[in-house]
């Protein structure tokens, strides 16, 4: 039997906004930036990579150590390690094309303590940690949005984790970040491949197509195996129902809001990105290769 409780969590989710955050027994740290860092995206401000390197130095971190991809439709996922790290090391990249060197939607992190940064409005995020049967500690940032779970990048991140650094899946959670939810995310027309793969979590209402992204993320963590997805920190970007807009305002007033493309586009509201930043920075535990439980040192 495991002697750790694989249910117990850090249940205050406003801590990831009140500066460093640790999850996964303080082997990974987190930081989420609000509106008050300022926005982190090119095409919107000049100020975009000075907020990022400001808000990394507020906590730390060093822009030159750091790794900050381009997002979108790439559907490739890097790995880096120890080995590698360099080549990303102080790399803040623009939109660019798609076959850019360093955009890419998944990026695995293992043997190395590069930090991670990914520059997102509305689209979830993903955080995988896990640890290998040789007791390294392995974690991956995923850009989870429509396009991207449709093309099954979640899924294909994780199989990668286990392949490639055999990370044993019942060491393994996914937290789950604020992004546009269900009761927000509509749209008028969905092309058909969509409206097949969404299956289930697209609903036609009203008029309008609504897409249950965390519901169709979920259901793509258990398929690739991961039993505990922590959705606490999750929080919807847009606020455009009822129930959203109270919370939004709880949010403007404590956290000074997160930047959103929705509210961006089709409520005028400052355009821009916030940043989720994550890092390996201890690595302990072991797994018993004998009867695959894992347990803390």
């Amino acid at each position: 039997m495991p002697k750790r409780s694989y249910t117990r969590r850090d249940t205050s989710c406003d801590r990831v906004f009140g500066g460093r955050y640790f999850v996964e027994e303080k082997s990974v740290e987190l930081l989420v930036s609000t509106c008050q860092d300022g926005n982190m995206d090119l095409r919107f401000s000049d100020d975009a990579e000075s907020n990022y390197r400001l808000f990394l130095g507020k906590y730390g971190l060093d822009a030159e150590d750091s790794f900050s991809p381009a997002l979108g439709q790439s559907y490739r996922i890097i790995t880096i390690e120890d080995t590698n790290e360099e080549k990303f090391a102080g790399k803040f990249i623009g939109n660019g094309d798609s076959r850019d060197e360093y955009r890419c939607d998944a990026v695995i992190v293992c043997g190395a303590n590069i930090p991670v940064a990914f520059r997102v409005g509305d689209c979830p995020v993903v955080l995988v940690v896990g640890q290998s049967f040789e007791g390294q500690i392995v974690l991956a940032l995923v850009h989870a949005g429509r396009a991207e779970l449709q093309a099954e990048i979640l899924k294909n991140a994780v199989a990668r984790m286990v392949s490639d650094f055999r990370i044993h899946l019942l060491s393994a959670t996914a937290y789950v970040f604020p992004h546009i939810c269900k009761r927000c995310y509509s749209l008028q027309y969905v092309d058909p491949d969509t409206e097949k793969k969404a299956g289930n979590f697209l609903e036609f209402s009203n008029g309008r197509y609504h897409l249950d992204l965390m519901g169709w993320l979920r259901h793509q963590l258990e398929e690739a195996g991961i039993r505990r997805v922590s959705t606490v920190h999750f929080r919807c970007t847009a606020g455009i129902s009822p129930v959203c807009v109270s919370r939004l305002l709880h949010d403007m007033k404590k956290f000074k809001g997160l930047f959103s493309h929705y509210k961006s586009f089709h409520l005028g509201a400052p355009k821009g990105r916030f940043v989720i930043v994550a890092r390996v920075i201890e690595r302990s535990g072991e797994v018993d290769k004998e009867e695959g439980d894992f347990y803390e040192t």
